[in-house]
């Protein structure tokens, strides 16, 4: 594949992550503000954030 294909394909991963860890962290703060906070909206941000890291570590690999 191409590198440049390579890097946008990786800018377009990171920008849906970066929606979802959004979500996610919307998600969480209106469990902890509704005074019923879980576990699961935490894991869920978590991973976002991990996976959001590690395609923003993976795109700027490539330069």
């Amino acid at each position: 594949m191409h590198p440049v294909a390579k890097r946008q394909r990786l800018e377009v991963l990171i920008g849906i992550l970066g929606f979802f860890t959004v979500m996610a962290f919307v998600a969480a703060v209106v469990e902890v503000f509704r005074g019923d906070p879980g576990v699961t909206p935490a894991l869920v941000l978590l991973g976002c954030l991990v996976l959001s890291g590690l395609a923003i570590t993976a795109r700027n690999r490539m330069r």
